[in-house]
């Protein structure tokens, strides 16, 4: 079964035990999966409300984000509401102005109404009605996305998970890299292993399909030119070995990353060095894309060492993960282009000239 079948069965049971955890390697597109596979899959029957755990460090910021997403999502008529809530903002000043001329104290009475949010009093609720489907209940799938970047305590969240999950009936699925993190103190450990027990009914590992992703993204993308476009298509293979293609190091507590979300900058980003390496007229431009892809997932995302991401690397031990990286094919001026930002296409053309 897949991973996309085992969410779907998921969210389509009628009782939930516990929430499920959705992991994988970080960038590998588990958000994707749930925003659009996910979502496309159960459009009929289910709202996706995915709320991003990134820098929540507090309940009521989490609570206050769950209910932002849950309105926008599960409440067409939020739009209406907003203008109710201006029209009533005008009543309330002239309300205000009347009582003022009154009484000192009515104009302050009129401020505390006039400042009340309608939608924090909206409820929260597993199924609601669709009224772009003549009012057709769904039912509410509550995603935690980013589990392993959140600053919440970890005793926290597992209340809001219990919360939602066991005490208001939603259908909950938190989405990290639990590789990315592991607890130290015995205290944490303990507590870790409660969350997954009691709390996380089921895990999922999402392994991507890389050839299908890769393949959506040269040929569903914008790219600058027509001519680019060939030539990114030409090269999928390549760009593929990036990701799939055996590294020479097998065994090793040495790992490479896969973000896809870094593979999309990348192919943008060697743009402007490929309109070089045409003018300069190499031959083979697809070795310089698979050591740029190469030097840019290191450079942002590091390589893995006993599970973590590291960034002192060697030529060496990147080259033993990616057998066709030729770091002569990256000199400092397209180094400077990857880790700052700083294009100076002169001094690029010079070098690629010098090699050729």
């Amino acid at each position: 079964m897949s991973t996309l079948q085992e969410l779907v069965r998921y969210c389509n049971e009628e009782e939930h035990l516990g929430a499920l955890l959705l992991t994988g390697e970080g960038g590998c597109g588990k958000t994707h999966l749930i925003e659009h596979d996910l979502a496309r899959e159960l459009s009929e029957t289910h709202f996706i409300v995915r709320v991003s755990l990134l820098s929540v460090d507090n309940v009521e910021a989490l609570n206050k984000a769950i209910r932002k997403e849950y309105l926008m999502v599960c409440t067409p008529f939020l739009g209406k509401m907003k203008q109710e809530r201006e029209r009533n903002r005008n009543i309330f000043s002239a309300l205000n102005d009347i009582l003022r001329s009154l009484t000192p104290i009515g104009g302050s009475i009129a401020s505390a109404v006039g400042s009340v949010d309608l939608l924090d009093y909206v409820p929260l609720e597993p199924v609601v009605e669709d009224f772009h489907n003549k009012g057709a209940k769904k039912r509410v799938v509550l995603v935690f996305d980013d589990l392993n970047r959140s600053e919440l305590n970890w005793s926290k969240f597992v209340g809001i998970i219990n919360h939602y999950c066991e005490q208001k009936k939603f259908t909950t699925i938190v989405v990290g890299d639990t590789d990315a993190f592991k607890p130290t103190n015995e205290e944490n450990i303990l507590l870790y292993k409660t969350v997954k027990e009691k709390t996380l009914a089921r895990t999922v590992r999402y392994t991507p399909e890389y050839e299908t992703i890769i393949h959506n993204v040269l040929t569903q993308s914008t790219w600058p030119s027509q001519e680019y476009a060939d030539f990114l298509n030409e090269n999928e293979q390549r760009i593929l070995n990036v990701f799939c293609g055996d590294p020479s190091n097998r065994g090793s507590l040495v790992k490479r990353y896969h973000h896809i979300r870094t593979l999309n900058c990348a192919l943008r980003e060697f743009y402007p060095l490929y309109e070089v390496l045409t003018e300069e007229k190499v031959s083979d431009i697809g070795k310089y894309l698979y050591s740029f892809i190469v030097c840019m997932l290191v450079s942002r995302n590091g390589i893995k060492k006993d599970g973590r991401p590291s960034f002192e690397n060697s030529e060496e031990e990147i080259k033993l993960l990616y057998p066709d990286y030729d770091p002569a094919l990256m000199p400092e001026e397209i180094r400077q282009w990857i880790k700052e930002g700083i294009w100076e296409k002169e001094r690029i053309a010079d070098a690629i000239s010098g090699r050729q």
